[in-house]
């Protein structure tokens, strides 16, 4: 005798189901990242510029020695002399260096450089090959996005990165945080923990398991809680309004 339960308990596959093979999910092809450096920059700077080595811009940075000398002239023949608006565009000289001066200084962009004084400011060289300027320009996105709106004649319309050797030939509509992140190196560091992280939104990621954020932000009174974030930087330290 059979001790397994009686035939009227089996469950019979059905013909309709057997004769339609499993359907697969189609994967989505995975979206390229692209490729931020996570750095640790010295507090001597050790990143080599085109006048010597950059700082890292913090409480103890000093203005750089004024240059003298271009040791690698750029072509500005074909540089713009006049804004999207029509209105003549500006810059101001330190040394031999040729700085950005169209809009006015925006160190509020920057989210904390270590205690860097208002009257400085960091600058690196716009390296963007299309109508080159030659300038050198603030290092924070918002200013990267006004200069290549005024100089280079940006607008929203996505275009691959055109800064000098960028290997990235995806289009891109974020070309401040691109060139912020990638060509300028910019890093931020957690406050709480000093762990370095490459990018602003990967900072935010990292402070939701961060064990000494959450108990800073635990210990504070209601309300008055603020978050502080590190932004590093390394380029040249220069006077933020015209030296002479």
């Amino acid at each position: 005798m059979n001790g397994g339960p009686p035939n009227e308990y089996h469950t019979q596959p059905s013909a309709t189901a057997s004769a339609e093979p499993r359907k697969r999910r189609s994967r989505q092809p995975a979206t390229r990242k692209r490729r931020r450096p996570n750095l640790t920059p010295t507090e001597n700077g050790s990143m080599p510029g085109k006048y010597g080595p950059y700082t890292l811009a913090n409480a103890s940075a000093a203005v750089m020695a004024m240059p003298v000398h271009d040791p690698k002239p750029v072509d500005i023949s074909k540089r713009r002399t006049l804004d999207p608006h029509g209105n003549p565009l500006r810059t101001r000289r330190f040394g031999v260096m040729e700085l950005d001066d169209s809009y006015p200084s925006t160190p509020d962009n920057f989210m904390n450089l270590k205690g860097l004084s208002p009257e400085l400011t960091c600058v690196r060289s716009c390296d963007w090959t299309d109508q080159p300027c030659g300038l050198f320009i603030e290092m924070d996105k918002t200013s990267i996005d006004g200069h290549l709106w005024y100089w280079h004649g940006l607008k929203t319309t996505a275009t691959p990165c055109q800064f000098e050797g960028c290997e990235d030939t995806e289009d891109m509509k974020h070309w401040g945080c691109h060139i912020e992140g990638v060509h300028f190196e910019t890093s931020y560091q957690c406050a709480y923990c000093n762990r370095h992280l490459s990018r602003g939104d990967s900072l935010s990621r990292h402070l939701r398991g961060c064990k000494p954020f959450a108990a800073s932000k635990e210990r504070a009174p209601r309300g008055a809680y603020q978050q502080a974030n590190i932004k590093l930087v390394q380029g040249y330290i220069v006077p933020a309004v015209s030296a002479t």
